[in-house]
Order: C-alpha cells, then structure tokens, then sequence
C-alpha cells in the first residue's frame, strides 16, 4: 500500500514537471474602471476564457463612467456619451445581446451660428434646406460624405480582425491595420488634411468646425482621425439606448456572473516579486465610504480609465524598472441642462430652432444648444428642456440672456476625452507583462465603439499572453477540458 502512494506522488511530481497534464488555475484578473471600456473588456474575456476565470471590477464611482444620465423636469436626459452610428458593430452586438432597444434620434431643426450671424439655418422643407447647402458649399458636401463614408468602411475592417483572434499592442498597430495611412492622419491637423483633399476653407471653418466643436470641444486644429470620427458622428440613422446608453455597460458588468464589482478606487499598482507560480501583480485600493485601504493579488491587470495627471483618482504605479508616465491633458466640457424657454432675440432668429451649432465658440460662449428628449423616448408634452455643451461654466446672466422662464438648472462638468494635438504619441495598450491599457485608444478618438474594440484588443491580448505563459493550446473548448481536469 505505501508503494502505491510512493508511486503515485512520484507520478504527480513528473506529471506537473513535463507538463503532460499541465495543472492551469484560472486567471485572476483586476479591471480598475466600469465604464464601457472595462465593461467590454470583460465580456470578451469571459468569452475568450468561457467563464474559467475571476475578475475584480474597481469601480470609484458609478459603474458606467462617462456615459450617465440626469434627472430634469422629470426626465432622465443622457448627460455623458449620447450618440452612436449605426455602423457600431459592438455596441449593436451589446443592445442585441442584452435584450435592450433602440432609441432613435429625431431630425432636428438646427442651424451653425459663428457669434455674429447664422452662416447656414435650415428650413421646414427639405428641397430649401438642400438649396441652401449647395449655394454655400457646392458639391463639396457630398464629396466630404463619400470620403468620410469610406474611411468608416475601412475602420469596419477591425471587426474581422478581431474575430480572427488579432491583437496590437499599440494604438499605431491597430490603426494601420485597418489602413496603413491612418497613422498618419494622428500627425495632420483635420484643416491642414482637408485642405490638401481640396476642401474650401469656408466648409471647413463652417461645418466641419461645427461638428469638432459640437463633438470634442475643440477646433480643426485636432489631428485628423478623430476629427474624422467627428464627422461621421454628424452622419444619418443616429441612435442611442433606450433608458440611457449606460444601460450596456451595466448589464454587460452586472449581468456576467464571474464579474465581482469592488466600489472602490485604485490608489497603486505593484509588481510584486514572483516565486514560482504566484500571482504578479497587488492592486491596493481605498473604499469610497472610509478610509480603508485593502490590497488583493492579481495574475491580470486592466486599466479602463484615463491615466493622465489631471484625473480624480490617480494612480500609482510602483516596482516597475520603466517609469509609467503619461502625458497629455482631457479636455473639460459642461454640460448644463435648462429647464426653460430659448430667447430667439438674443441669437437675432425670427424663430427658435432645436438645435444651434457653433462654429466660433471663442465668441458664441458655447459649443452647442440643442432641445433633448427622455432617455426612454418619452417627454413631456410642450418640453423645455435644453442641453448646453460649453467650454466653460457658464455664467448665469449669459444663461439668463439665452432663455426665460427659467425653473431648473443642472451642470455636469466631465473630462470627457483627450485634448487632441498633432504631437506624436506611441500609446501602448500593454503596459507590462500582464498590464494593459483600455484607454490609450482615446489618443486616437474617443467614443463609445473606439472603447469597446480596445476593450476587445486589450481581452485578446490578456488571453493570448496567459495562454502562451503556461503552453496550452489557445482553443476556447480545449482550455474548458483542462480547467475541467484541474476542478476533477
């Protein structure tokens, strides 16, 4: 008999040393934020390790990040990320997925106003409408259309890509290899990039302005990729999810049963001194009702928020030979919600429009002026309600100006996306070892899609480096049969 356990500990002992049934423990994974970058990241995960894994959700606020709602006149209004293109793939997959539906965006009438006139105002019939555009822009609008119709045909490439398994590990590698040119639009300004396609000046310093401003807060002096997600953000057939888009990141997080959320904040990140096979990485985190810290071991670590200077909730990263530093800025847009009556006087209209663009902020004060609805498709007969996107709070005789009969006043202010510029910047998704980096993608635009394909990028990645650290056959099924062999 003592034989018999002799020879079975010497079996056990030469099995785990050639690895011929290879011991895998399931990952233990940290993901430090839950808007819709962690969201993503760790459906994608759970696919790609179908289910034999545990995730650590840190979240310091409220699980969704920039994408949020609030409460006017009785109406949930979408306050952070509101718009998505039809041509979406993940965010489609997510509504699909999750059984929630559709809300489609109403035409608004709108016009792009510069401080001192409206230099394009839409008409009631369509043919006027047209009319107009043509006698202002010529057929440049429809060639801006196509161009920009194409570049989002070439960014729907990542979609295949991805579901043949294809990671990058930096933004660079990732755009190139939807086409090999868009690294290069990161170094052009949007008006230098158009103006060499043959683009007046008086479209670009009008319409084009109009959607940078409406959709990032800053000019064409952007660099030219996220500027041209700008423009396809001003195309036809918007949408968004109906009870607010940050209902994908919430049941995508709280529907994954190998999702534990933690409310908390990341204070450090350390490289811990590995023996053997122990966990590499500790992630100390500070409870958001106390003072309390606690510290817990990881094999992964995601980071799904911004990582600059200027964030709430910095973190630390300690034990690493490199110094993690990264530079930049996020640009701050406010959002202020009016309960009220727009004052056409005051932007010299005969009558009041739905939506005003502007082209000028510098001298109009504001980015855009638009009339919103509930999150649930539903407002109020005769609403009032008005959203103002600024570049700076806004002074309450300016709102007074604006409007009357004014009964509510919220503003949000967000550091909503990067401020972008044409310095070059080498922005890694892997960090480390086992650390990645969700949001380095926003240095090349910052949307809701952008984040759920890094999301995907950053889970394939994750996946691919644990596989190849313990030599197993990256097969969904076969790694299902060893973790069974391990539980058995």
């Amino acid at each position: 008999m003592m034989k018999q356990h002799i020879t079975l500990l010497i079996f056990g002992v030469l099995v785990l040393k050639y690895g011929t049934f290879l011991e895998i423990r399931a990952p233990r994974i940290a993901i430090v934020g839950g808007g819709i970058g962690g969201a993503s990241a760790s459906h994608f995960l759970t696919e790609l390790f179908n289910g034999s894994l545990m995730i650590d959700l840190y979240e310091a606020k409220t699980i969704g990040g920039r994408l949020a709602t609030v409460n006017i006149d009785n109406n949930e209004i979408e306050a952070g990320g509101s718009v998505i293109h039809p041509k979406n793939m993940y965010m489609q997959k997510f509504v699909k997925l999750m059984g929630l539906d559709h809300n489609y965006l109403s035409e608004q009438k709108y016009g792009i106003w510069n401080g001192d006139e409206f230099v394009f105002e839409e008409s009631t019939w369509y043919i006027v409408s047209m009319a107009k555009l043509f006698y202002r822009y010529g057929f440049q609008l429809y060639r801006l259309k196509s161009y920009v119709d194409d570049i989002v045909k070439d960014f729907g490439k990542i979609y295949d890509l991805q579901d043949d398994g294809k990671s990058f590990v930096n933004v660079t590698e990732l755009l190139s290899a939807m086409n090999e040119e868009f690294p290069r639009l990161l170094q052009v300004s949007l008006k230098d990039y158009l103006l060499q396609k043959g683009f007046t000046e008086r479209l670009i310093n009008e319409v084009v302005e109009a959607t940078t401003v409406v959709n990032y807060g800053q000019d064409v002096d952007i660099q030219s990729f996220v500027g041209l997600i700008s423009l396809a953000g001003a195309g036809v057939d918007l949408w968004s999810v109906k009870g607010g888009n940050k209902r994908v990141p919430e049941h995508l997080i709280n529907s994954n049963k190998y999702v534990n959320v933690i409310q908390s904040r990341v204070t450090i990140v350390r490289k811990k001194e590995v023996i053997d096979d122990s966990y590499k990485y500790e992630v100390t985190s500070m409870n958001k009702d106390s003072k309390d810290s606690m510290t817990s071991s990881y094999d992964i670590v995601i980071i799904a928020a911004p990582l600059t200077h200027d964030q709430e909730f910095p973190i630390k990263f300690a034990g690493f030979l490199d110094d993690l530093v990264f530079p930049g800025d996020y640009q701050t847009t406010y959002a202020t919600f009016i309960n009220g009556d727009l004052n056409p006087k005051y932007f010299d209209l005969q009558d009041t429009l739905e939506a005003i663009l502007s082209c000028n902020p510098n001298k109009t004060k504001i980015s855009s002026i638009g009339k919103v609805n509930s999150v649930n498709g539903l407002t109020k007969i005769n609403s009032r309600i008005w959203k103002i996107c600024s570049r700076e709070s806004m002074e309450s005789n300016l709102i007074d100006n604006m409007f009357s009969q004014v009964t509510e006043k919220e503003e949000i202010a967000w550091k909503a996306y990067p401020h972008y510029s044409t310095n070059v910047r080498l922005d890694k998704f892997k960090l480390h070892d086992a650390i990645y980096h969700v949001n380095a993608i926003e240095w090349a635009g910052s949307a809701m899609e952008m984040s759920a394909v890094a999301g995907r990028n950053v889970a394939i990645l994750a996946y691919n480096d644990f596989v190849q650290k313990y030599n197993f056959t990256s097969d969904k099924e076969v790694y299902k049969d060893s973790i069974g062999k391990v539980e058995l």
